[in-house]
């Protein structure tokens, strides 16, 4: 995974869009790649995490993460999937 690549996330139901900002290898000393995303029309992941949180009563932002796992998203090609998407129409 590399930055500016764009990537999915299915969540609970949702499907999350974003592109790759920022990569860093074995970053939390697990071998594993980690990638920051910055997600487009994320509202409703948000405000569920923000809801759950509030239920535990931990803060807004602790659901939330800065930094995601790379087998916890996928890369898809942008082109590709607009095409397929469009013949649905």
């Amino acid at each position: 995974m590399r930055i500016n690549d764009i990537v999915l996330q299915n969540y609970g139901g949702l499907q999350r869009h974003g592109k790759v900002e920022e990569v860093k290898e074995n970053f939390k000393g697990d071998g594993w790649k980690w990638v920051k995303v910055d997600w487009v029309d994320d509202e409703q992941f948000i405000k569920s995490q923000q809801w759950k949180a509030q239920l535990r009563g931990e803060k807004p932002s602790y659901f939330i993460p800065k930094y995601y796992r790379c087998d916890d998203i996928q890369k898809i090609d942008l082109n590709k999937t607009l095409q397929t998407l469009v013949k649905l129409q």
